[in-house]
């Protein structure tokens, strides 16, 4: 992807976040369920004393014992990158803000000016983009946001 619309990239970034975090869930979930099924266990002989001819006693660990009983999740996403800025009417449509992230052409006397661009969503602001370009925040409406 070196040139999208705005509003499709943070859907995309967006998306890709919430899927990660579910993925996440998902595989701890199945995890568990395999653990229960009590397919894996450790098995270790202790001895009843601190002879070398004591009896052994066996005992079992179930794996879901090692396991730690919190949930992974993701909980921030940071993107930066450099781009060039352009609006682009679309008839009958609003004008969308186009992200070019192609490199410049080589000029001989001036330099296209480049943006550095970074996007944060953070699992405790209910993913919401926190966008800056040059160090200076950026306002975004979250109207349209779920």
């Amino acid at each position: 992807m070196a040139e999208c619309s705005f509003d499709q990239l943070l859907f995309a970034l967006r998306v890709s976040v919430e899927a990660a975090n579910d993925g996440l869930r998902r595989r701890r979930g199945l995890h568990y369920e395999h653990d229960l099924a009590g397919n894996e266990a450790l098995h270790v002989d202790i001895p009843r004393g601190p002879r070398d001819d004591a009896t052994l006693d066996p005992v079992v660990i179930p794996m879901s014992w090692f396991r730690d009983p919190r949930l992974p999740q993701v909980t921030e996403l940071s993107v930066a990158f450099d781009c060039r800025l352009r609006y682009e009417r679309v008839r009958g449509a609003a004008d969308a803000l186009i992200i070019d992230m192609n490199p410049p052409p080589p000029r001989w006397f001036r330099r296209c000016p480049l943006h550095r661009m970074v996007i944060r969503f953070r699992a405790a602001d209910a993913w919401r983009a926190d966008v800056s370009l040059d160090g200076r925040p950026v306002v975004v409406s979250h109207a349209g946001a779920s």
